[in-house]
């Protein structure tokens, strides 16, 4: 006869515990696995604090120095772009390195770690965007927290982590920016052929929003950079119409109206650029998954952003 008692309670709760750790935790990855990154930023920092009671011409030349002697690309036009002057960026920062320094410096050992849990986990669960770095940890004047450049061939991340380190803080959330640019490069590059349109634009700009939103859901308006005054429905309402009638203007100026910086009218830069990119990608997404959706193009796409926006010229009808 079967003997049905029930097993040994230490034994049994052994088992679980094995099976426990085993579901709990990925296993480690191998150097093979890990995401490729570039720090240029403690090499920055020991610099300035060699140099940090120095006249301003022996900290920009000592910091230019640091900050070039590995990575000179990471500081010229290929991420920048033709314009950039690296001196008069750099002392700019210096004026501000004494209140930014420990903040940058925690933010700098924080990150590497940050990067290679969050960009894994995001990899583990869209492995179609087939990427493994570089990610590059670095310096952008406070122009952005996070781009994507072709540098040496390969398709870089790149991270701002002044930027981070000021308007977020050492210690705030990295998930809503790491989740953000890797969900923008699931689109691919373009539209197509020729010159940008508008609407390809407004999905640029939204897909990545709706993206961490969907991932993140406690994402905060804040974490996504959208301000209180941006999303009055009216104002969308008006935006949205304003978009539409523009649609495949390819003009630099429109993008702006849209996004935001230098020209921008009022609505770009209130924000409700964002937000309107944002609603857009929500009504676009519904009934989509993150994982289709970045296949969408040409007229499909153009048709419901359309739709997308002709709905939100209608806010509670």
């Amino acid at each position: 006869m079967n003997d049905l008692r029930p097993p040994n309670p230490a034994w049994w709760l052994a088992l679980l515990a094995l099976l426990g750790s085993g579901c709990a935790h990925r296993p480690e990855p191998s150097p093979a696995e890990r995401i490729a990154q570039v720090n240029v930023v403690p090499d920055f920092l020991s610099a300035w604090a060699a140099v940090r009671t120095a006249p301003r011409s022996e900290q920009l030349a000592r910091t230019r120095e640091a900050l070039l002697a590995s990575h000179p690309e990471l500081f010229g036009p290929e991420v920048f772009g033709p314009t950039f002057a690296l001196d008069r960026e750099l002392e700019r920062l210096l004026v501000e390195m004494p209140r930014l320094e420990p903040k940058l410096g925690a933010l700098s050992d924080r990150m590497p770690g940050e990067v290679e849990r969050i960009a894994r986990r995001f990899l583990d669960e869209f492995p179609e965007l087939g990427w493994s770095g570089p990610v590059a940890l670095s310096l952008s004047f406070s122009q952005f927290e996070a781009v994507w450049r072709t540098l040496s061939g390969r398709r870089t991340l790149v991270l701002g982590l002044d930027a981070i380190a000021y308007y977020r803080g050492p210690y705030a959330p990295l998930e809503p920016v790491l989740h953000h640019a890797l969900a923008a490069a699931l689109l691919p590059p373009g539209a197509g052929p020729g010159a940008t349109p508008l609407w390809w634009t407004v999905w640029e700009a939204g897909f990545p929003l709706a993206a961490v939103r969907t991932i993140d859901p406690g994402t905060s308006d804040t974490d996504l950079r959208l301000p209180e005054e941006g999303r009055d429905p009216a104002v969308l309402a008006a935006l949205a119409r304003r978009v539409r009638g523009a649609l495949d203007s390819t003009r630099e100026q429109d993008r702006r109206a849209l996004l935001g910086g230098p020209g921008a009218g009022p609505a770009g830069q209130s924000g409700a650029g964002r937000w309107l990119a944002l609603r857009v990608a929500e009504k676009v997404l519904a009934g989509r998954s993150l994982h289709d959706a970045p296949r969408l193009t040409g007229p499909q796409l153009r048709s419901s952003i359309v739709s997308a926006l002709l709905a939100l010229e209608r806010p509670g009808s």
